[in-house]
This record gives structure tokens, sequence and C-alpha cells, in this order.
């Protein structure tokens, strides 16, 4: 099985494994759609319809575009249910193991840092500045990896790892056990049972967020359709209407997203910037002065 075919599978089980939180977490349907359509949004970074594989291979922006915590903060601005499930989302994607790329979580702020303080070899390099303590694991990834994932040279852009591999047991036990959670609950806590909540949860999904759902849909079938065979054809009308159905579907998601904000409380967001501002300026300090070197 490729790897674009096990993302497929892989991106059902983040929305539902969402869909089973929110289920637990609101007990409405309404939310838990809202919930799951924030579980598919990560893993927009995936489609390279605008670029080249090479190029898309050279700066590794999957599981690191929109698998950080800033753009989890950022949704959180615009609805917080959005916000969660793309937190389920990036939680699932850190058990990954290196050779699904496992997740950036901080970036952009990881691409600030341009060494490593061990080589692949271990042995220790004496440089200053910022620097990672390891390296990612490039022999495994190159080995391993979907084409458009493997690094096209040594880089320090480190990711954090899991023990799992893509669409083996874990993704599929996750995605099982959501099923027949959804099931159990629905069947047992609701009137209407599970059958009436599937019609519901589908109408409200489909009929209650057309645009951004439709748009979710356009996005990721383009997206494969081009990654296994447009981009092969040598067409160039076939790239042209490609680019031009991402668009829509990109123009689609983003207005109705910024539509869903609520009020967002500023003084909040100032103070967790102003936090972690001075928290990581004391730490900084700290460990430059007791190790003589910061590495991160």
């Amino acid at each position: 099985m490729s790897t674009s075919v096990v993302q497929i599978v892989n991106l059902n089980t983040h929305i539902l494994f969402a869909v089973s939180l929110g289920m637990v977490l609101t007990h409405h349907v309404e939310l838990a759609v809202l919930i799951g359509i924030g579980a598919a949004l990560p893993d927009l970074d995936r489609e390279y319809v605008f670029t080249t594989r090479k190029l898309f291979s050279k700066f590794q922006l999957h599981r690191a575009l929109l698998h950080n915590v800033f753009f989890v903060a950022g949704l959180y601005l615009i609805n917080p249910w959005l916000a969660l499930g793309a937190a389920c989302h990036i939680g699932l994607d850190l058990l990954t193991s290196p050779t699904d790329r496992g997740v950036e979580p901080f970036f952009p702020l990881t691409r600030l840092v341009t060494g490593v303080y061990l080589t692949l070899e271990g042995e220790v390099v004496n440089r200053r500045g910022l620097s990672w303590y390891l390296e990612d694991p490039v022999t495994l990834v190159q080995e391993t990896a979907d084409p458009g994932l493997r690094e096209s040279g040594v880089v320090p852009w480190l990711r954090v790892y899991g023990p799992f591999r893509n669409s083996r047991l874990m993704d599929w036990g996750v995605f099982y056990s959501s099923l027949v959670f959804v099931a159990l609950y629905t069947q047992v806590r609701l009137d209407y049972g599970f059958l009436g909540w599937l019609l519901r949860f589908l109408g409200n999904a489909f009929l209650g967020h057309p645009l951004i759902v439709g748009g979710l849909v356009l996005f990721y079938l383009t997206g494969e359709v081009w990654r296994r065979k447009l981009q092969f054809s040598g067409s160039h009308r076939r790239e042209v209407l490609a680019s031009i159905l991402v668009s829509v579907a990109s123009l689609s998601i983003g207005i109705v997203s910024v539509r869903m904000g609520g009020v967002v409380d500023w003084s909040l967001v100032g103070m967790v910037s102003l936090a972690l501002l001075i928290g990581m300026s004391i730490a900084y300090v700290h460990v430059r002065l007791r190790n003589g070197r910061v590495v991160l």
C-alpha cells in the first residue's frame, strides 16, 4: 500500500477519534461536527499542488506547517472547537514513527535553529549559538518514508516521534475503537440511537457547514489526484485546473473559518504571550549560565 493511500485512511482515523472525543466532552452533535472538521485541517499541509515534489521534500512542510502549537492557537482565536480537533490530530501524529515524519510542534521557531550539537556519528560539534541535541534518523527516513517526505540532505529540523508506524495496528486500532465507542455511546445515551445520530451528524456536517466541508473534500480530492497522477502527466492544462480547484477550496475553507470566529479575549492572549516571553528568556539565561551553551 502506498503512503498516499495510507494518509487518506489515517485522515478518517483523525476525524473519527476527534468526533468520539467531542461526543464525550460536549454531548452535542453540532459541536462534535466542528471538532471533526478541526481534525481534518492540519493535513492540508500535505498537498503540494502549488509546488513540486522536490521543493516539498526539501523544505519538509508536511507535519510542520499546520502541525504545530501556533496553528492550534490561531484556530482557538477563531473557534475553540476547531482548535480542539486540530490538537487531537496533532496528538495522534506525535505517536507516529520517523517513517511517517512525526510532528514538528514548534514550527516555525524550529527553523531558526541552524545546527546540531551531535553529528550523525554522535560526535560533539564545537559551535556556538542555539543547536539541537539530536538529529533526525536520516538513514531510516530515506529508506522508508514516502518520496515526498524524504529529506534532501541533513537538516537540523528536529521532529517529535513515537513508536507507531502509520496504518499499522495503532492507526486501525484507534479508528475501530472510536467507531465502536461512538456506536455504543449513541445507542445507549441518546434516544435516537446510533443510526439517528449518524443521520444528524452527516446532515449537520454537509447541510450546516457545506462550504467548509465541501472545501475540505475538494481540496483533499484534488490534492490526492495531483500527487498520484496529474503531476506526472506533463499537462499544463491539468496543472492549471488543479491549481484553480485547490484555490477555490482554500478560499471556501478560509472564508467560513473566519466567519466562525467568536469574541477573542485579547487580554488573555497578551498574558499568555508575555508569560512565554519572560519564561523562555529566564530559561535561556539559566541554561546559558549553568551549561555555557544552549542546546534545545
